[in-house]
Order: structure tokens, then C-alpha cells, then sequence
């Protein structure tokens, strides 16, 4: 069923948004077309896999062009920290928020440089730890003898003990054996928190590849015919090549003065930011899809190992752009009529989808009223984002954006269109199996284009 488009010639304000957005034709600067996979990934921007995050160049673009050296950037849905490390880079302190503490904790371990020989110390000290004491491999440790050392041994700074019963779901024995060896190894390290902070990132970066999780699928879906490799090579792989990306941050920073530049990652709530009033000059973000996926599901391996979360459902509630258990109706004002009028098509195909629409824009809208209160006057809002579609309905959310950001007394400064190259895009994914379709197919290609909304505070 082709998309429907809505008729927004609703009101005054509506229009001069409509009008901005309508015949834009996309710009080839901001597309990065010419950039490799080995490009968008360099320093620590490849420390951990994070679904549909910024391409670094990006976000450094737009933080050179609308900020000074010394000036607090801000990020209230970080990711893994993209804004923080190219913020960093550039000699602009910032702070990032992001209610996923997966996502604080992958952030902490990028946006920390540590001395090369220093960690060259500690992965060798990690090595003779798990392979000096022993002399043979652990496939004959015992699961059960294994979880009540590890019980009685482990529990500290906010990486607890894995639930075994949990994790068996997940996790072929031998995996989850040494996978445990290897964080109890971790936790007794002669280190600092820096240099666990950073092997506990690889450590959650090889979850997936060492579990039955399907690698083709977006979904949490097990497929138990999965060739798994072995837990040792994945993850001393993974660390070398986090040393090379730490070797490359260490040098940039040393050279552009910026070592002691801060960057701070929080685990908090976009609607209630760790920020003074007007202290902020820039923030440059991307939000949330609209229930394109569960951003809980995604990253309940991780979360689970760490013992971050023990119940899904609660897990999920904190997520702007959850789409479940949204059943009441939603009294918050949405702040634009575009929404409105989304919502109301939504409700005649999907009214349970309405719902969960109209509360993304009510939540939205109440994270960019925070967002007003911590900017300067003058002080830029970038947002990167792209529109769906539900029930063939287009879910217009760079207008609805916009709109509401226009309602609250920014003036909408710049909308750029750009191509996403298509190594980079999400894939569309089968609904019956949730595995990503083929290539081949004529609709792989997610969402071909985003916006950049540029709105500037009076």
C-alpha cells in the first residue's frame, strides 16, 4: 500500500513548516559518500556495535559550524557517544544523557584516552591471568561449580553477577563459561576503573557474535543451528583493535591539546538533563524512532550480563519510542497540529498505534521544552532525523519537530535533506522472522533520507 500523505494546509504556523520542508532537494555535501567504513569507525567510534548511529564527520560538521573551541555542546539521546568523542576531538566540552545504561557505559569507555603503554600493560596482565594461571583451555570448568565462585567473588561498581538462568537462554555453555572467566578476570584486575570501563565495552561488544542471537536479525530471536566461534579469539580480537582505536584518540588528543577537554556520559532521563539553565551553546542529537524497533530489545544482552536489567518490560518503560503497553489515551499536548493530524489518520487503521504516536510526540515535545531551558540564548538545536511510515501513513516527524520547536519560540534556521549512503542504512526486516530482507529485494533501504533540523533559540 503506497504511503499516504496528509493535507497540512491546517494552519498558519503549520504551513510555513510544510513550505520549508516541501521540494527540498537533498544535499550531496552532507551525504559523506566517499567515506569507508574504516573512516566512520576510527579513534574509539568502532569500540562498540550500536544500531543506526551517527557518522562521526557528521556530527563534527556540525559542531565546528555552529560552536566555538571551549563551548559546552550537548547531547540528550547520546547513543554510544558519537557527539561526546567528535566534541572532544574539537576542544568543546559536553555532556551527554541516554536513559539505556548500555549506552552510558559504552560512551564512558569512548570518551576516556588512556595512556597506550599503560594499556598494553593491563591487556598483558589480562592475558596471563586468564592463560598463565591455567596452561589449558576452560572447556572443562563445570557450569555449576563455575556460578557459585562467581556469585561469591564478583559484585562490584554496578556490574553484577549474570543471572545463569537467564543467560542459558542465550548463551551455549561453553560460551557463558568463558565468557564469565573472562569478566572475573576483569573485576580482578590490578587496574583502575578506566581500564575496566574499557574491557568491559569489548566484553559487551562480543555478547552478541558469542550467543545464539541471530546475527541476521534485528529482532531477539535465537537460531540455534548458529556456528559460534570461540569466546577467547573474539574477544582479544575485539581488543586489539580497540587498543589500535585508543592509540588513535590518544595521538589526536595529544596534538590538539585536548586530553583534558571533559566529556561526560550520564544515565539519565532526556526530559530532566544534568545541565545548568542557559549554559549550553550547542546540541546536536538524533531521537528515538517513533516504534521502529524496541531500543530495549536491541541491547538486552548486554544489559542482562551486567545486571542492569532483570525484567524486560520494566526495562522498556523508560524508552521514548516504545511500542508497548501504551494503552491509555494520551493527555499531554503534542505541541503541532502536523501531529495531530498524523495521530488522527493513524486512528482510523491502528488506533493502538495512534496511541503509541501521539505519546512519542508528547515525550518528544517535553524533551525539547528541556532542551530550550539548558541552551543559551542564541544557542543552536541540531536534530538528525528521519521520517516512517505506519500503516501506510507517513509519520512526518522532521516536520512535527519542527513545528513544535517553531511553537516554543526557536526559529528554524536550516533544514538540510540528505542521502544516507546505503552501506550505512538499517535494512528492512521480514515481519514474520524479523531477519533482515535481502539486498536484492527492491525495498531493503529503510529510510533513504533524513533530515537535519537547525533551529536556533530566541
Amino acid at each position: 500500500m503506497a504511503a499516504s500523505r496528509l493535507n497540512l494546509a491546517i494552519d498558519t504556523g503549520s504551513e510555513v513548516v510544510v513550505k520549508r520542508f516541501r521540494d527540498l532537494e537533498p544535499d550531496p555535501s552532507w551525504a559523506f559518500w566517499h567515506l569507508t567504513q574504516a573512516q566512520t569507525s576510527y579513534a574509539t567510534h568502532g569500540y562498540h556495535r550500536y544500531p543506526a548511529k551517527f557518522i562521526p564527520q557528521l556530527t563534527a560538521r556540525l559542531i565546528e559550524e555552529y560552536s566555538q573551541a571551549g563551548e559546552l555542546v550537548a547531547d540528550p539521546f547520546m547513543g554510544s557517544g558519537t557527539t561526546l568523542v567528535e566534541a572532544k576531538l574539537l576542544r568543546r566540552p559536553s555532556i551527554g544523557v541516554d536513559i539505556n545504561p548500555v549506552a552510558y557505559w559504552v560512551t564512558r569507555a569512548k570518551v576516556q584516552a588512556i595512556e597506550p603503554e599503560r594499556l598494553r600493560q593491563a591487556v598483558e596482565q589480562l592475558q596471563n591471568f586468564l592463560f598463565g594461571n591455567t596452561g589449558v583451555g576452560f572447556a572443562g570448568w563445570t557450569q555449576p561449580s563455575l556460578f557459585g565462585d562467581w556469585k561469591s567473588e564478583i559484585g562490584d561498581g554496578g556490574w553484577h553477577v549474570p543471572i545463569p538462568d537467564r543467560l542459558t537462554y542465550w548463551f551455549p555453555p561453553q560460551s557463558l563459561n568463558a565468557l564469565m572467566q573472562i569478566q572475573k578476570a576483569i573485576d580482578a584486575l590490578d587496574a583502575d576503573a578506566q581500564i575496566k570501563v574499557f574491557f568491559r565495552c569489548a566484553l559487551s561488544h562480543c555478547l552478541k557474535p558469542l550467543s545464539w542471537w541471530s546475527d541476521r536479525s534485528v529482532k531477539p530471536m535465537r537460531n540455534l543451528n548458529k556456528r559460534i566461534p570461540d569466546a577467547y579469539t573474539v574477544f582479544f580480537r575485539h581488543v586489539k583493535r580497540m587498543q589500535r582505536g585508543n592509540r588513535e584518540f590518544w595521538r589526536l588528543l595529544c596534538e590538539r591539546d585536548a586530553l583534558n577537554v571533559p566529556a561526560e556520559p550520564y544515565c539519565a532521563d532526556a526530559r530532566c538533563l544534568p545541565v545548568e539553565n542557559h549554559s549550553v551553546r550547542l546540541i546536536v542529537t538524533s531521537p528515538p524512532y517513533v516504534t521502529s524497533y524496541e531500543y530495549a530489545d536491541l541491547h538486552q544482552l548486554s544489559a542482562l550480563w551486567f545486571g542492569t536489567m532483570t525484567n524486560l518490560r520494566e526495562f522498556r518503560t523508560g524508552f521514548i519510542g516504545r511500542s508497548n503497553g501504551v494503552t491509555a489515551a494520551v493527555d499531554a499536548p503534542l505541541g503541532s497540529a502536523i501531529a495531530e493530524q498524523i495521530v488522527d489518520a493513524l486512528s482510523e487503521r491502528n488506533p493502538r498505534k495512534a496511541k503509541e504516536v501521539a505519546l512519542y510526540f508528547a515525550e518528544m515535545r517535553q524533551c525539547f521544552t528541556e532542551m530550550q531551558r539548558v541552551l543559551r540564548p542564541k544557542g543552536v538545536l541540531c536534530i538528525v532525523i528521519g521520517n516512517t511510515h505506519l500503516h501506510g501513513i507517513e509519520i512526518q516527524n522532521a516536520q512535527v519537530f519542527a513545528e513544535q520547536l517553531q511553537a516554543l519560540g526557536f526559529e528554524l534556521e536550516r533544514v538540510i535533506l540528505r542521502e544516507i549512503p546505503s552501506k550505512i542504512l538499517p535494512r528492512t526486516r521480514d515481519k514474520a522472522t524479523g531477519r533482515f530482507a535481502k539486498t536484492t529485494k527492491a525495498d531493503y533501504i529503510a529510510y533513504p533520507t533524513e533530515y537535519i533540523v537547525v533551529s536556533r533559540k530566541r
